[in-house]
């Protein structure tokens, strides 16, 4: 569950430089937040006279966020999405002294001008999938009726005559093309390519508004992409190689939380679901742990992650409540302690996300009704370094509530974490960094689980 979200203690970077040619470069500093500190790495450079600028968070996954600078002599006046701005004024040639501010928080932030090697070295992926492949691939168009829109997708199948059991995979939250990349990892194109070797049909898609999907994807909730969900299942039991009693999704995050949705409202085409880190809690009190322990990894005090806890709670009552936009805006504002006048307008338009509608939508979303009602097999598989949404919270939810099912299967897996990698802490900003795509095991158990039923 990948989601930019504006919290009080997402102090993201900063930085930038200008002052001649002395200011083109990679500059990094580190931000001491309480007892704590975060690494922030800024990439200046200048054409034609105007200066261009990105900025990277790694210790919070944070890559290639947009800057504006301003420069006048030594000095420099950086702009960092976010709401974020520097002020600083070249003391070395390697040097940059400033200021950090955040609302009403300020921090003495000095810049060391580096050579940059790590971020541009290509971590080789363990896994990759090439073609010939020893199975059928076709890419497919298919219609949701419900909601009248084109989807685009990709069908693997077995070559072997028979019917087969098939799956819809749903991918998690954000913009997402059909193989789910992000970070150079295609988990969702590993998956299909494992599940079809061992006589599974697959259909992934890609999300409305994205590749060759037609709609809208930024005025879509999650309500349409359940439809969209259904559609896909409705297109898989046409195939005459698919068993129509063996139709199953596997939705990672935000898709395992579409798969519980339609399972709960026993939407009687699908047989089985398989919840990838699928939250299982509501989804604002998910964000709050999501966010404490995204900042708890990132070596925050506790004394500020409780801080931002509190705030985080009263931000998202506020987004989950039926207030209108602006007296919404006004109290998460006041929340954050932040002066509508400090706003630039990238740091509004983070602010205005959260309070789409498709957003608010979302965060009033509590899937323990809906999975009460669930009687299909279900298997739920959680991380138990996933930062994103932890397995212990949403495990212990999934056993008070699901229905007894012999055939389900509720399994925490050790070291990895919310993209089913072998991780060292669940940091996201180690996602890009580990060869593996979808760790070995998981998808053995998956194959065996779904030819059991």
């Amino acid at each position: 569950m990948i989601k930019k979200i504006v919290g009080t203690f997402l102090l993201l970077f900063i930085t930038i430089t200008a002052f001649s040619q002395t200011f083109v470069g990679d500059w990094k500093g580190n931000l001491q937040v309480g007892h704590s500190s975060l690494v922030f790495i800024i990439h200046l450079s200048q054409e034609n006279g105007v200066w261009k600028a990105t900025a990277d968070s790694p210790d919070q996954g944070a890559f290639g966020i947009p800057a504006k600078a301003n420069v006048n002599g030594n000095g420099i006046e950086v702009l960092i999405e976010g709401g974020i701005s520097y002020i600083g004024k070249m003391e070395q040639d390697d040097l940059i002294g400033g200021e950090f501010q955040q609302g009403t928080f300020r921090a003495k932030l000095d810049l060391m001008k580096i050579k940059v090697t790590p971020n541009n070295i290509k971590t080789i992926r363990s896994q990759r999938v090439f073609p010939p492949y020893s199975y059928d691939t076709v890419d497919v168009n298919f219609r949701n009726k419900y909601d009248d829109v084109l989807l685009s997708g990709t069908l693997t199948t077995p070559r072997q005559k028979g019917k087969f059991p098939a799956v819809v995979l749903v991918t998690g939250s954000g913009p997402q093309d059909r193989n789910e990349t992000l970070m150079g990892h295609e988990p969702f194109r590993i998956l299909s390519d494992f599940l079809t070797k061992n006589n599974i049909v697959v259909l992934r898609y890609d999300d409305r508004g994205v590749g060759l999907s037609k709609g809208s994807f930024i005025n879509a909730s999650i309500e349409n992409f359940s439809k969209d969900a259904m559609a896909a299942i409705d297109f898989l039991k046409e195939r005459p190689n698919v068993d129509p009693g063996k139709i199953g999704i596997i939705g990672h995050s935000e898709g395992g939380l579409i798969a519980e949705l339609l399972a709960g409202q026993k939407f009687p085409a699908l047989s089985f679901i398989v919840s990838l880190a699928g939250p299982a809690i509501p989804i604002d009190s998910l964000m709050v742990s999501q966010l404490y322990r995204i900042g708890k990894v990132a070596g925050m005090s506790e004394l500020a992650l409780s801080h931002a806890k509190e705030i985080n709670k009263r931000n998202f009552e506020v987004v989950k409540s039926n207030r209108p936009h602006m007296e919404a805006m006004a109290m998460i504002l006041d929340n954050m302690k932040i002066d509508p006048a400090q706003l630039n307008s990238s740091s509004k338009l983070e602010l205005e996300t959260l309070l789409l509608p498709s957003y608010r939508y979302f965060m009033r979303i509590d899937p323990i009704p809906f999975i009460k009602k669930i009687t299909v097999p279900v298997y739920a598989a959680f991380g138990n370094l996933d930062v994103q949404v932890p397995a212990d919270q949403n495990l212990k939810s999934l056993k008070n509530n699901l229905p007894y099912n012999p055939k389900t299967v509720l399994k925490k897996y050790e070291g990895l974490n919310h993209l089913f990698q072998k991780s060292t802490t669940g940091a996201v900003s180690e996602y890009e960094h580990i060869s593996e795509t979808m760790n070995s095991e998981v998808l053995n158990d998956l194959v065996k689980w779904i030819k059991s039923l």
